[in-house]
């Protein structure tokens, strides 16, 4: 029989992860940081199923995102009286108007076109740092290259960056 993982190694490898994912689903800290909780509680109560391949995160966020989707069922469940119909349909979101929408997807196209012009390498070390979060020494160690290098690559990148995409919001 193969041993179970250690749920402590497990946690100090993928729990900022997780809570970085759930926080962008949720825009809510606190509330990432405890769907974070529970699924490492829910690990912890299942620890036969554990996976023993490298499907473990996998494993992981299928947990975070059931928690997710059961903590939307139960808070929507719970704030529908909370407001009266008239009420709702006197607001607005403003993120939803036409031209927000067209400037965001400008935006978006001219960041795409941006980090296409990237170097392979260049563009890899600055997803690693910039989008999954990690930090110098762990992408150098990720990549098997020295910190200095990941710096150099990701002011390349962030150089680019400014030169094409400027200060506009």
């Amino acid at each position: 029989m193969a041993p179970k993982p250690d749920v402590a190694r497990l946690y100090a490898a993928y729990a900022e992860r997780l809570r970085r994912y759930l926080f962008l689903k949720t825009s809510e800290a606190e509330l990432s940081a405890d769907l974070v909780q529970e699924c490492f509680a829910r690990l912890l109560a299942h620890r036969e199923d554990i996976p023993v391949d490298d499907t473990v995160l996998a494993y992981l966020y299928a947990i975070a995102n059931r928690l997710l989707i059961d903590h939307r069922r139960n808070h929507h469940q719970s704030r529908t009286d909370m407001a009266s119909d008239d009420l709702l349909e006197g607001l607005r979101d403003p993120r939803t108007a036409p031209d927000v929408h067209a400037h965001m997807r400008r935006q978006l196209a001219r960041l795409a076109a941006t980090l296409a012009e990237l170097p392979p390498r260049t563009r890899q070390i600055f997803k690693l740092c910039r989008i999954e979060g990690l930090s110098h020494v762990a992408a150098a160690r990720y990549l098997d290259i020295s910190p200095s290098s990941v710096q150099k690559h990701l002011a390349m990148a962030l150089d680019l960056m400014r030169e094409r995409l400027g200060n506009d919001p």
